[in-house]
């Protein structure tokens, strides 16, 4: 299913599935959460903060994260 997951992602919302793959880079094995502030996350994907939470809204909206 993940592999299924991250091609939906990739054909419906690239820039989300862009924002996915860093997230998925940034996760702490220990407790499987990411830390990561909205504007380090626009400054890694040249996009602005706003962008950010759409994409964001996104991922929750689609279950591909929780918040």
């Amino acid at each position: 299913k993940g592999w299924e997951r991250i091609r939906n992602l990739i054909q419906s919302n690239p820039g989300a599935a862009r924002l996915y793959s860093v997230l998925s880079e940034h996760i702490d094995g220990n407790c499987g959460a990411v830390v990561a502030d909205q504007q380090f996350l626009s400054d890694q994907l040249s996009v602005t903060t706003r962008t950010i939470r759409n994409w964001v809204s996104f991922l929750e909206e689609n279950n591909c994260l929780v918040k």
